[in-house]
């Protein structure tokens, strides 16, 4: 991801976290580097059920919690960490693809 968002035109003010799903693929999230100028939102990861579960390991402690929403928030904090910008992800605990979306 660190190569994708080397790529995008404009500073990265932030990485968001975004749920989307369908019946193929169940919930997924989608990892996004959003910039100021131009404000844009630009895609960087799709993480589906497979990918978490190969990302956390089996066995992985997760509080109940959905796996694709504990890999997203992991690899999309650590990244916004590493870029020294805020990651949000407005629904990290329930699937919502209706959640608040950062506004720039």
């Amino acid at each position: 991801m660190i190569r994708r968002v080397g790529g995008i035109s404009g500073d990265v003010v932030a990485i968001e976290a975004v749920w989307d799903g369908d019946t193929v693929h169940d919930w997924f999230v989608r990892l996004l580097a959003v910039t100021a100028d131009p404000a844009e939102k630009n895609a960087l990861a799709v993480i589906h059920w497979s990918l978490a579960e190969r990302h956390l390991g089996e066995g992985a402690k997760l509080a109940g919690r959905h796996p694709v929403a504990v890999a997203a928030e992991r690899a999309g904090g650590d990244l916004a960490a590493h870029l020294s910008v805020p990651f949000h992800f407005a629904s990290p605990d329930t699937p919502d693809d209706e959640a608040p979306r950062r506004q720039p």
